[in-house]
């Protein structure tokens, strides 16, 4: 929120989205903003602006930041109007000409936004210092106190020739305490600084030069001032010499700077060592590891459907679960909460709290790769007891990855990726257990990283086209509907099975603009039809979890088939029950939505899961489809014919229509009819095909049915 009177930022980048991210940012930590997209637009900009502080990029098109500072540093307006300098360059020569150029500060790319307000606020108390000092040289005594700053001049020896007024409050020493040397100073130096003093005035009087150090005033952690000294060496004439020097009180720049430091490397919710803090600490734990040969683990831990706690109780819920979470964490692996706070001191087990809801565990030293199993289980029995949050009695369970060096890696970056592509796969085997990495499951994870990028411009690169089944009523055999079905034709990986690329869709995000696509060309192509004169009838598309999930999702589906031209009650929405009883209750929420915008529901392979009766009779859907699993035998195999039976007469008993999926013989038709299913799908009739090529069937089946 934007205060008012608050400081004006002017940004000047030439990238639009990154604009549009910083002033989100900015004005989030209550700066207000006004940009430019180029640095020839600089000083036209700050002249029309005239901002407090100018953040500005270094790679523009027509004019690069670097120029743009020096130009804006003629103007005697912005003198002193503090510029920090955006780069992606980290090479010495590009920031020594970034200060050459006038730049105050530089930060590089990528922006970590949760800083950049701690740090705009630091530079601005900075130039509000700067220009109390310039103010009045008149005023000089006034200024230093405000800087916390004081001078002083001492001879060779040491010997304090000259204190002024300001001295005695920057140390936080009283007025009455006679200093007359630096070895009477260091007294009163903390006692861990006291030799780094000592010895660093040596060092100047032996070289004859100029000198700063930083130091602590007093042993108490919590009053301790930060002191900066600067002194500069002068000969005198005849050879003597003297140095003149400030003293400045620097504990709030510490502090900020502490502040900016544990923001960076400590998540701010459960207090524990951020991902960066571990990859850090894990990068120094191997190097005793290969110099001694030790087995090395790290552990990627994924509290199982945290994001449904987050939905259903509030954020407010699911943070003090992970700060109780993470507390059995601690206390399974027995790590105080000292280790946790200072992990570059330790080379101990270490804990930290990557993002979400993922923790790492480090066990920089076992004696076999399976110990890590033992850690782990031992992790996991921590969540066994229910969590009391708010009166509220909450369950949850943990999927673990484990990676071991030096069998999987050895480097920090290696180790903590194949611990997540471990995690992954703990969670593809069904949750609430643990994997290890195995070089299988390296390539299986190199293969999905590959098809990932691909498939992320894949449907603008339109690559993506959808087939349609067609399903036949039982008794007559004519044509009742549709299913459409994604296909994906890579120019290089070639026909990708949606068994391949759904599951990656699903957990990248994709899924959702890749769903709604299939939505709209199933819509327009029903609409197509029409005017074919092939129209009336009905196609069902697939509804992913990810889908499912989003907000107003009734909104957003019909607002698609309306674009289309094609009444809701044409498009059926298929479901699977594993989806529905995720959070059953939200299901029948969303469910009544789409019933209420027109939309047909099904339960799609019905029978794999574990749906609730007592759910499933709440459930506003339409149709139940047998999956093709027990279709597959029949009608040889006792169980599927149970199971058939069953699933019919229920879906009969609760008003439902039946479709069988999957129906290749004219054995398994005859059996499917004389049961009483309702319509049949499968390869029997015809497969999976795009649209222009099903038409020539739909018009000679419906020929041969009429």
């Amino acid at each position: 929120m934007i205060t008012r009177g608050a400081a004006m930022v002017l940004l000047v980048d030439d990238d639009e989205m990154l604009r549009v991210l910083t002033r989100a940012a900015l004005e989030n930590a209550g700066f207000a903003v006004c940009e430019a997209a180029d640095g020839a637009d600089l000083v036209d900009a700050f002249h029309a602006e005239r901002p407090d502080i100018v953040l500005l990029d270094v790679m523009m098109p027509r004019l690069d930041g670097f120029d743009a500072c020096a130009l804006l540093r003629q103007e005697p307006a912005a003198e002193h109007v503090p510029v920090l300098m955006m780069t992606g360059l980290d090479d010495v020569e590009s920031i020594n000409r970034a200060y050459e150029v006038g730049a105050t500060d530089f930060v590089t790319k990528p922006i970590n936004f949760d800083l950049l307000g701690h740090r705009l606020r630091y530079m601005l108390r900075a130039k509000h210092t700067a220009d109390a000092l310039r103010d009045s040289e008149a005023r000089l005594s006034l200024a230093q106190r405000i800087a916390r700053l004081g001078h002083w001049e001492s001879d060779g020896q040491g010997r304090f020739t000259s204190l002024s007024a300001e001295i005695h409050d920057v140390l936080g020493l009283p007025e009455t305490l006679e200093i007359d040397s630096f070895a009477t100073l260091s007294r009163y130096v903390h006692g861990d600084d006291r030799e780094h003093l000592d010895r660093a005035l040596l060092e100047a009087v032996r070289r004859d030069e100029s000198f700063t150090v930083d130091f602590r005033i007093g042993d108490d952690p919590d009053s301790a001032r930060a002191i900066h000294l600067v002194a500069i060496a002068e000969r005198l004439a005849g050879g003597a010499r003297r140095y003149l020097g400030t003293l400045q009180d620097i504990s709030e720049r510490r502090r900020a700077e502490q502040q900016i430091h544990r923001l960076s490397f400590f998540d701010n919710v459960t207090g524990l060592p951020n991902r960066a803090a571990m990859r850090a600490h894990l990068a120094q734990a191997l190097g005793p590891a290969k110099r001694h040969d030790r087995v090395l683990a790290v552990l990627s831990i994924d509290l199982d459907n945290f994001q449904r706690i987050n939905d259903t109780l509030g954020f407010a819920t699911g943070d003090e679960l992970l700060r109780a979470a993470g507390g059995r964490f601690r206390h399974a692996l027995r790590i105080s909460d000292a280790m946790t706070r200072l992990p570059e001191q330790t080379l101990g087990d270490a804990l930290a709290r990557a993002a979400g809801d993922e923790f790492i565990v480090l066990l920089p030293e076992i004696g076999a790769a399976e110990d890590a199993a033992v850690v782990a289980q031992r992790l996991r029995n921590a969540l066994v007891r229910p969590f009391d949050i708010g009166g509220k009695e909450i369950h949850v369970r943990a999927s673990i990855g484990i990676a071991v060096y030096p069998e999987d890696g050895n480097t920090a970056d290696d180790l903590l990726g194949h611990a997540d592509a471990a995690l992954a796969q703990a969670k593809r085997e069904g949750r609430d257990c643990y994997q290890f990495f195995t070089g299988e499951l390296n390539a299986r994870a190199f293969k999905r990283l590959t098809m990932e990028m691909q498939l992320r411009g894949a449907l603008e690169r339109g690559e993506f086209s959808v087939y349609f089944q067609p399903k036949l009523d039982a008794q007559t055999l004519a044509v009742a509907g549709f299913e459409a079905l994604i296909r994906w034709q890579h120019p290089e990986l070639g026909r990708v099975s949606p068994a391949e690329f759904i599951p990656i869709a699903e957990e990248t995000g994709l899924i959702v603009p890749i769903g709604e696509w299939v939505l709209g060309e199933a819509a327009r192509q029903l609409a197509a039809w029409d005017d074919a004169g092939l129209g009336g009838y009905r196609c069902a598309v697939n509804l992913s979890g990810g889908q499912f999930r989003t907000r107003n999702l009734a909104e957003r589906v019909t607002r698609i088939v309306d674009s289309a031209g094609v009444a809701a009650f044409r498009i059926e929405l298929e479901l699977t029950e594993s989806i529905l009883m995720e959070d059953a209750e939200i299901a029948v929420q969303t469910l009544n939505e789409l019933k209420a915008a027109g939309f047909g529901l099904a339960v799609d392979d019905f029978g794999t899961g574990y749906s609730s009766l007592s759910y499933l009779k709440r459930l506003p859907i339409d149709v139940l489809k047998v999956d093709q699993s027990f279709v597959r035998d029949l009608p040889g195999d006792a169980d599927d014919i149970a199971i058939v039976n069953t699933i019919v007469s229920m879906a009969r008993g609760l008003g439902l229509k039946t479709v069988a999926e999957g129906v290749e013989t004219e054995a398994q038709r005859d059996f499917l009819r004389e049961q009483g299913c309702d319509e049949l799908q499968g390869y029997l009739f015809s497969p999976p095909q795009p649209a222009d090529e099903l038409e020539p069937w739909l018009r000679e089946w419906r020929a041969r049915s009429s």
